[in-house]
Order: structure tokens, then C-alpha cells, then sequence
């Protein structure tokens, strides 16, 4: 039996009003009806151990060419992780020029339609685990973490997928003073808020964790706009070093 997490009332209201099918509307479904049951155990269980799994060769490359970008640069860093066309890289562009702005993703043809980058962005194309690997061996300075609309992966046989539950989340959290988690599934935002308390503790971190629900004013990803217009509800998570504002 498959359980939809969210205000549904809400969402239903939204749709009448701007005249979109609920059909149309792809909101997040899984067989989890709150958080994992083995959250706190996966946490602990990673925060103790070492992920050891090879470097792939083209993120090793790409990784020294952003180096060198980092390098002429000399000035702090905002990591856009998962940017897809780059909608968002390019919108935190232009509200920091004078930062860095490195846009990473996977896919050479999301990242082929990002158009021509502003002259403090450059896109990288890789794989982010072992890109946030590398990031924090260099001990880049990187500022604020972007990490908006990542893959939920919903079903609960998936769940070692999300980042949170997997053994990258130790080097995640590391990463900046200011990492911030957009979803429009409450259960991730909620996963992800109790982690990072967790590890924040067990770790030494000393991190703020925020959780909330929000309305973009200007959506800042293709994700955002639709389901800000479909009327879905949106989460953010923040974690930050304490007395920290975004930089």
C-alpha cells in the first residue's frame, strides 16, 4: 500500500486554483508512511567508517581542471550539486559575483543545455560522491552547499540511495558552514534534518538544523517552478555552524 506524505487538502486547494489536473502533478509516493526505522543505526553505523570506493577516472579529471579554476579564482567557493541545466548555478551567479560558483552534475546532457555560464561559473561534469571527496581532501573553501531536489528515492528498499542513509553523508555534512536540502517530500526533509542532528552530535559539528516548509518567490530550479505551480508543498532543510549566516 503505497502512502502520499504530504498536506493533501492543501495541494487539492492549489490545483483548483490554478486550474491543473491532479494527473499532472508528479508527487512523491512511497511505501514509507514517516522516517526510516533504521535511520539512527545507518547514521552511527557511517559516521564510524571510511567510504572507499575508487575515484571514477573522469571525475578525477574534471576535479583538476576545477582546481585550477578554484585556484585563479581565489575566493571562496558555492558548490551547486546535482544542478542539472543549471538553472540554479547561474541564479546564485548572479547573486554572489564575487564567489566561485562550481555547478556539478552527472549528466553531459543536462549540463549541455546550460547555455554559456557567467564568468565566475563553471559547470563540471561528475560523479558527486566522489566529487565531494575530492572537494574536502583539498580542503576547498567552500561556503554554501547547494543541494536542491535531489533523487528522493522513495521506495524503502531504495532508501541506502538517499544521501543521508549512505555512507557519504560524514564527508556531505563537511563539506561548508551552510549546506541547504530543497525536497517536495517531507519525509526527506524530515530523514534528513534527524541525520544530521545526529551526526552533528556525534561528530563535533556543532550545527544548526532548521526544518521548514517555504513558497518560493521566484522558483530557482525547473523542479521548483513545477511544483510550486502544480501547489505542491516545498521543505528545506539547513544545517549551519552556529551564529552563521549564508557567508
Amino acid at each position: 500500500m503505497f502512502f502520499l506524505y504530504s498536506s493533501v487538502n492543501k495541494v487539492e486547494k492549489s490545483l483548483k486554483a490554478m486550474n491543473i489536473e491532479k494527473s499532472e502533478v508528479k508527487a512523491v509516493f512511497s511505501n514509507q508512511d514517516g522516517p526510516h526505522t533504521n535511520l539512527q543505526e545507518l547514521v552511527l553505523k557511517y559516521i564510524q567508517t571510511k567510504y572507499l570506493r575508487p575515484i571514477a577516472e573522469h571525475t578525477q579529471k574534471a576535479f583538476e581542471l576545477a582546481k585550477e579554476f578554484v585556484k585563479r579564482r581565489n575566493c571562496p567557493i558555492i558548490l551547486d550539486s546535482g544542478c542539472g541545466t543549471g538553472r540554479s548555478t547561474q541564479v546564485l551567479a548572479s547573486k554572489y559575483p564575487n564567489l566561485t560558483i562550481i555547478g556539478v552534475d552527472k549528466s553531459e546532457v543536462r549540463l549541455s543545455r546550460s547555455g554559456m555560464p557567467q564568468k565566475n561559473v563553471m559547470y563540471v561534469r561528475a560523479e558527486l560522491l566522489d566529487f565531494w571527496r575530492l572537494a574536502l581532501q583539498e580542503k576547498w573553501p567552500i561556503q554554501y552547499h547547494a543541494l536542491y531536489y535531489p533523487n528522493p528515492w522513495p521506495k524503502e528498499s531504495e532508501a541506502g540511495r538517499r544521501f543521508h542513509l549512505h555512507p557519504i553523508f560524514p564527508t556531505l555534512l563537511s563539506l561548508a558552514p551552510y549546506t541547504e536540502l530543497r525536497t517536495n517530500w517531507e519525509i526527506y526533509a524530515e530523514e534528513f534534518s534527524m541525520a544530521a542532528c545526529l551526526a552533528s552530535e556525534k561528530m563535533g559539528l556543532h550545527l544548526s538544523i532548521e526544518k521548514h516548509n517555504f513558497q518560493p518567490t521566484i522558483p530557482e530550479t525547473a523542479f521548483e517552478e513545477k511544483y510550486a505551480k502544480a501547489g505542491q508543498i516545498l521543505w528545506k532543510v539547513i544545517c549551519k555552524t552556529k551564529n552563521t549566516s549564508v557567508f
